[in-house]
């Protein structure tokens, strides 16, 4: 039986480990949090750092941030403290429109 050669060369496969390697080290973390619609910029909502166990040189260091699913931020992220705040505040109507609950 003759040895089966791969079809993909060696470079290929060598930076794809690569890339699996690299991306086996980070994580995603996802949360979610209540906050009033009437919070006020910078109101506080969570710290972070405390929820996921890291310091804030840790979150400095991996670039934590908040991604928004629209066009607008309403929080943001303190990487110094880890603390998380209200840098818009919030429409109901305008987020969610008519629909019940508004999550």
């Amino acid at each position: 039986m003759k040895p089966r050669k791969s079809e993909e060369p060696l470079p290929g496969r060598a930076a794809a480990l690569l890339l699996v390697l690299c991306v086996s080290g980070m994580r995603a973390e996802t949360a979610r949090y209540s906050v009033p619609e009437e919070a006020e910029r910078g109101s506080f909502v969570a710290n972070i750092a405390k929820e996921l166990g890291l310091t804030s040189e840790e979150l400095l260091s991996r670039r934590a941030r908040v991604v928004p699913e629209g066009e607008k931020q309403y929080l943001q992220l303190d990487q110094r403290t880890g603390d998380l705040v209200v840098r818009e505040q919030m429409d109901r109507e305008e987020l969610c429109g008519q629909s019940e609950p508004c999550l």
